[in-house]
């Protein structure tokens, strides 16, 4: 492949020759020392093989000395092309001005991606940097990331670090998110536990304090369960009456919740109204050229708009400033379906149960439930009687003034 390339590269000649004796031209080649390659004969007084451009001559004066006639069958090779080219000054100057367009497109910014983001939208990132000077089109050796980093984190508190690493016409905007900063708990603060809601209390796990319930009783809320304010005891009577501990423990009970909500007995679909309508436009850098269509404009009622963007690439990843564009406009009107109770009884129910489940966390679970409904009008009236275990306790902090 290597030897292809280069004899492509110095210009390639394939020769026929045609002698009574057709081995003694390849003799007198080896002996004057010019290079052949890929002999082939073409019968019993012809044969073929091929030579760099520069010893077409030295071949030519050898086959003269060895009385065979000699031709030129095809060439190929950049000399040859150039050669051809010469005569083309309109396609010459072309490809030049090609060839330094696509140089001076390799200067620019045409295409910006962003990694490392989770919580950050991605938009709101590419916003800031064009804000602060780079965007779409944007000279590439005029990034600085330094001075970006430092002026883009002023905006973007979210972000600990950022850089903008340039790969031909591709930016890729590295960021790195910052951990939020621990909420700080005073440990040794005087502190009660108290019921956050009316429950049995099946069991009582003080870790700091004096447990003021016992498994079985019933609770309200608001009332203390385990106590921060420790009464000292001892036979000497001593001068502190209470000391006052940071009061921490577990209290689990059983609750029982009654939620409701109403699920309509309709549904509203957007159905297809029309056919749909495409525009087409070319983005060109930060610049618009639309190729406008009548019917885009003039859409009544409500539509679905879908974007698709394509930009031009090269083969070999080589980004152009060029995307196409086509916005379809797909027609939508609202079409009333009917709803069953059986559906609306259960959406119903589900919405309810989700709702509490995420009230109850992640250590609270629903033991049992029982879904009852009633019609009102187009309205259905669901109500969910739960019955749950979860963790009841609430620390609270004590009033020292």
């Amino acid at each position: 492949m290597f030897q292809k390339a280069m004899a492509l590269l110095r210009g390639n000649v394939r020769v026929r020759a045609e002698s009574r004796f057709p081995e003694r031209v390849l003799n007198i080649c080896s002996a004057r020392g010019i290079a052949f390659r890929d002999p082939a004969f073409l019968g019993a007084t012809a044969l073929a093989f091929s030579v760099d451009r520069r010893d077409w001559r030295r071949v030519r004066a050898a086959c003269a000395d060895a009385d065979a006639s000699v031709r030129i069958e095809r060439t190929a090779g950049v000399p040859f092309l150039l050669g051809r080219l010469r005569r083309r000054g309109a396609l010459l100057a072309g490809l030049a001005l090609c060839a330094a367009l696509f140089a001076a497109n390799a200067c620019f910014i045409w295409d910006l991606r962003v990694e490392g983001n989770e919580t950050v939208p991605a938009e709101r990132i590419l916003r800031v940097l064009a804000e602060n000077g780079v965007r779409r089109g944007t000279f590439a050796l005029s990034v600085d990331p330094r001075r970006l980093c430092n002026h883009a984190l002023l905006e973007l508190p979210e972000l600990s670090w950022l850089t903008v690493n340039v790969r031909g016409c591709r930016a890729h905007v590295v960021v790195r998110e910052r951990v939020p900063k621990p909420e700080i708990v005073n440990e040794s603060a005087p502190t009660n536990v108290v019921a956050k809601r009316d429950a049995l209390v099946t069991a009582v796990r003080p870790l700091d304090g004096e447990a003021r319930v016992l498994p079985g009783t019933t609770v309200r809320k608001g009332q203390l369960l385990i106590s921060g304010v420790v009464e000292t005891k001892g036979v000497d009577a001593p001068s502190v009456s209470a000391r006052f501990l940071a009061g921490k423990g577990e209290v689990c009970g059983r609750t029982w919740y009654e939620l409701s909500t109403k699920i309509p007995l309709f549904r509203t679909l957007r159905a297809p109204a029309g056919e749909p309508v495409r525009a087409f436009s070319v983005l060109w850098g930060e610049n618009r050229v639309k190729f406008s269509i009548k019917e885009a404009g003039n859409l009544a009622g409500e539509y679905d708009k879908i974007i698709c963007r394509k930009p031009w690439t090269l083969p070999g990843g080589f980004a152009l400033p060029v995307t196409w564009v086509t916005e379809t406009y797909l027609p939508r009107a609202a079409v009333r379906a009917e709803r069953t109770r059986a559906e609306a009884e259960t959406l119903g129910r589900e919405a309810l149960e989700g709702w509490l489940r995420d009230r109850l966390g992640a250590d609270g679970e629903i033991v049992s439930a029982r879904a009852a409904s009633a019609v009102q009008g187009d309205w259905l009236l669901v109500t969910l009687s739960a019955e749950c275990r979860e963790q009841i306790g609430e620390t609270v902090p004590i009033p020292l003034a």
